[in-house]
């Protein structure tokens, strides 16, 4: 990673502005997304072959204890399930190239509509957490680094490493017993949709979204504090502060901006958390997610939604690394897109 130096940002910029990046970008994003797919093709397959190993059957979990050999031997053959993991696997992925995902086992609703839905709901919630993780988390850094070793900073470093020590489901049964149950302020289980009742979705949101953004709001503090004390210690910090600079505008307009990649880094991993392992609030607090979703596919053997699920989530975890890099050459104009 190149020196930080606040005094080359403009310069730099105007320079590559004049050039122009789009090829370089889209270069870039391509070579990512080829990257991608042995990624994605690997750990398809993986769950194709876990499935095959997983106690019981489709077949048996439809017909219940009572079914005949027969039956679930002629169920089997219907789904395609009686063949060989690799060919269960190519009949997938061949129906997911044409866009087909198939129908839950149970209820038998288009899959693609079924991942619309919950996605649209865990995405709402993994935005939120991550918004108000990122107001809370980014001004107290801010705070803390131009006061350093104060007695605001200590106190801020023992309130985040409690956040960070706290595992989840602790968090989810204490928030929910003193917001919920105590106080009776917010809602302990169910969902309302946002086109619905807009004031009820966000309440019903309100408790997730907070228990996921307490150990974001550590993390995201403890980085962006790191990063912006060691700016504050370059020496172009120096000199704009012996020139009489506002502390306010140093920390706006020399500190930020170079602290802002590593952010990027941390912020891109929470989001793949967010959006990928929120199982333990989502079925806490009876959110319709994905996480509660996998959940209850796992349990009743629907294999085809657990294909299409872990289809998504690599999709994802793809796409935001892709924004990740991209967003290092934005905030960076010396950072290379090859």
């Amino acid at each position: 990673m190149p020196r930080r130096d606040g005094r080359r940002y403009d310069a730099v910029a105007a320079a590559v502005m004049r050039h122009g990046r789009a090829p370089a970008l889209l270069r870039a994003v391509g070579t990512r997304l080829l990257a991608g797919v042995p990624v994605f093709l690997l750990v398809t397959f993986a769950s194709t072959v876990l499935s095959a190993l997983m106690p019981g059957s489709v077949a048996q979990a439809i017909l219940g204890d009572t079914a005949t050999p027969e039956q679930i031997a002629a169920l089997n053959a219907r789904y395609g399930y009686d063949l060989p993991v690799w060919e269960r696997y190519l009949a997938w992925l061949w129906r997911f190239l044409r866009g087909d995902l198939g129908e839950t086992v149970f209820s038998q609703q288009p899959i693609a509509t079924v991942l619309l839905d919950r996605t649209l709901v865990t995405f709402e919630i993994a935005f939120l957490a991550l918004s108000l993780s990122l107001l809370l988390a980014m001004p107290l850094a801010m705070l803390a680094a131009s006061r350093a070793n104060g007695p605001l900073d200590g106190a801020l470093r023992a309130v985040t490493s409690l956040m960070l020590s706290v595992p989840t489901f602790v968090t989810v049964v204490v928030l929910g017993f003193v917001f919920a149950i105590v106080l009776r302020w917010l809602p302990a289980t169910g969902w309302i949709g946002f086109l619905e009742d807009p004031l009820g979705n966000l309440t019903c949101a309100a408790l997730p979204v907070l228990c996921l953004s307490v150990h974001q709001t550590a993390a995201f503090y403890r980085v962006a504090r790191a990063e912006i004390l060691t700016v504050l210690q370059e020496d172009y910090v120096q000199v704009a502060r012996a020139k009489g600079l506002p502390q306010r505008h140093i920390l706006l307009r020399h500190a930020l901006r170079p602290a802002l990649p590593q952010m990027l880094t941390v912020v891109g991993m929470s989001l793949t958390y967010l959006l990928g392992g929120s199982f333990i609030v989502e079925s806490y607090f009876a959110v319709p997610g994905i996480g509660w979703t996998v959940l209850n596919a796992v349990g009743s053997h629907d294999i085809p939604l657990m294909q299409a699920i872990l289809a998504l989530t690599v999709a994802i975890f793809v796409v935001v690394f892709i924004l990740v890099d991209i967003g290092y050459a934005l905030v960076d104009p010396r950072v290379e897109l090859s």
